[in-house]
């Protein structure tokens, strides 16, 4: 999983053969040459922000957003933003050139061979990343809500809450506070199944009235198979992303997204 690029090393002298001093004299500079060519390749990341349904008019900002921190963080950037994107961007071919796949506000249901083709790939080792109504979307295929850790059944009116930080070791919330007051749009989510996830971030109260204690989460890692998946409830409203909070949320899951963890690391994901 990773970049396809191709390095002018690869190609020289290309179709000759070189004589054996030559070859000799030669090989420091294809040397120097293959690791400029590897210390250049960038992670590259796929953002896909396709609907069929509902279309949230934070994708605008949500997509300016993620690419600035992939520009900060030297990762290169592409998008799918309709449904013949989506067609094409999410097959096995495709899918091997990328680090990462991002669903960013995607609803409804999108191609079927793009979810078979990025299921596969995911639980073959790709890293995907899902957001808001990432849970809103391919409701009809279980493999893909399998994969994600839970789906979308509803969100009360927009209101302010305290989001807890779970776990302030992960990437994608060590640099939050422990607590963090919001308003914005809170998903209830089915198909959570808690003991397969390690929880990131959650409400403690029914995020409408009156507020009953329980445990509501917002945010997870989970393995699937060999892959990594991570997905985040927030991301609804405009000005949640542009927000210093939620903005170091999406930075640090685009770090974990493109830097795989280290074996240690990885034991405490719960596998399945």
């Amino acid at each position: 999983m990773g970049t396809s690029y191709e390095c002018s090393a690869h190609k020289l002298h290309a179709g000759k053969r070189l004589a054996g001093p030559r070859r000799v004299r030669l090989l420091p500079y294809l040397m120097l040459a293959l690791l400029s060519c590897h210390m250049s390749a960038r992670p590259h990341i796929l953002i896909v922000t396709a609907t069929l349904g509902y279309r949230h008019e934070s994708i605008p900002t949500a997509e300016q957003v993620l690419g600035h921190i992939a520009e900060e963080q030297g990762i290169d950037v592409s998008f799918a933003r309709n449904e013949e994107e989506v067609r094409s961007r999410l097959t096995p071919s495709e899918l091997a050139n990328v680090n990462a796949v991002f669903f960013v506000n995607t609803t409804g249901e999108l191609p079927t061979t793009a979810a078979d083709a990025l299921i596969t790939w995911v639980r073959a080792g790709g890293t995907f990343v899902g957001v808001h109504s990432a849970s809103d979307t391919w409701h009809a295929v279980p493999a893909y809500i399998e994969m994600l850790g839970g789906e979308f059944i509803g969100h009360p009116p927009e209101t302010t809450a305290t989001i807890v930080v779970d776990d302030p070791m992960h990437t994608a919330t060590r640099a939050l506070p422990s607590t963090h007051v919001l308003y914005e749009e809170f998903y209830y989510l089915g198909s959570v199944d808690l003991p397969r996830l390690r929880t990131l971030l959650s409400l403690r109260t029914r995020p409408e009235p009156p507020g009953d204690a329980g445990y509501f989460p917002l945010a997870w890692e989970k393995a699937f198979g060999n892959g990594r998946v991570l997905y985040t409830a927030l991301g609804h409203r405009e000005d949640v992303w542009s927000s210093p909070w939620f903005r170091a949320h999406m930075s640090g899951a685009v770090e974990w997204a493109v830097h795989p963890p280290s074996a240690r690391a990885k034991r405490r994901a719960v596998r399945h």
